[in-house]
């Protein structure tokens, strides 16, 4: 084949951050000390803590770190929420949100050389700002959990996964990757409130959501979908048509979406678990949490 497409040094020579992203990397922190203090402080704790104000006994430490983990889930709940909504605005006339021949139509070179909307451009800054300001929340601001490498792991390929794919231009497979994860965690957060709000028929009924959804999006869609149209489509599309070596952004690319996608097999295993304890005890428990 005759290459068209950017080595390997040439792409990190010429790839960049949008400076949107960065901007959005230092207001998110900010506006989630915001309302960490204000709207999910107001919310949260008359809902977690409690009674307090007929005793002088001061609240418990583990009261305080629940209330921590019903704002994480809050701040992220409100996160997902949004980009999903953004999501669908930028995309619901777009032709590849329903037929995935589209997230490769009209690329005639690596990077694709077709046009992607303002909307989606900014989506994928907000998306990126996210993930760079996430792994160091990740490390000194959210409760420590039992799969904390993991997800560490899942934050480092994500951000990766996004500057990699808006550096060559696939934001259209990508934004059908945004909404695949992100529709279907504002259910796992949600479920979450519920559960340290002390709700548990609501939990119960969130987290059945959650799963449904789960394995319907990221174990089904996913795979079969997107990775599929991933692993096939450039090739038969873009590579062959056009005479193009697809190396080594082919690799690359669906060698981070097949580790995404083997967290996703790993947390299944817990959501599993989650729901045979469920069944046997009645209570919904996030088992990332156990000692």
């Amino acid at each position: 084949m005759v290459s068209t497409s950017y080595t390997l040094t040439e792409f990190l020579g010429r790839s960049s951050i949008p400076w949107p992203a960065l901007a959005f990397a230092f207001a998110v922190p900010v506006a989630r000390w915001v309302l960490d203090a204000t709207i999910f402080q107001a919310v949260g704790a008359p809902l977690v803590l409690p009674n307090t104000k007929k005793t002088d006994q001061p609240v418990a430490e583990d009261d305080l770190q629940t209330l921590k983990k019903f704002k994480e889930s809050f701040f992220k709940l409100t996160v997902y929420l949004t980009f999903t909504i953004w999501a669908i605005s930028v995309s619901y006339k777009e032709k590849f949100l329903t037929d995935t021949k589209y997230y490769w139509l009209g690329c005639t070179k690596l990077p694709c050389d077709f046009f992607v909307s303002q909307g989606l451009y900014l989506l994928y800054c907000a998306e990126m700002g996210y993930y760079m300001q996430g792994i160091p929340s990740l490390i000194f601001w959210e409760h420590r959990r039992k799969d904390f490498w993991e997800q560490i792991a899942h934050h480092v390929v994500t951000l990766f996964l996004i500057i990699y794919s808006y550096s060559v231009n696939f934001m259209k497979v990508g934004c059908a990757v945004f909404l695949v994860h992100d529709v279907n965690d504002i259910f796992m957060e949600a479920a979450k409130m519920a559960r340290y709000a002390g709700k548990q028929t609501l939990c119960t009924v969130l987290f059945v959501t959650f799963m449904l959804t789960w394995f319907a999006s990221r174990i089904y869609y996913l795979p079969a979908y997107i990775i599929r149209s991933c692993l096939t489509e450039p090739i038969t599309l873009v590579a062959d048509k056009y005479n193009i070596n697809p190396a080594p952004h082919y690799a690359i690319f669906n060698g981070l979406l097949l580790f995404l996608f083997g967290l996703h097999l790993y947390w299944s295993f817990l959501i599993l678990r989650i729901a045979i304890k469920q069944v046997k005890e009645g209570v919904t428990k996030d088992v990332r949490e156990e000692d």
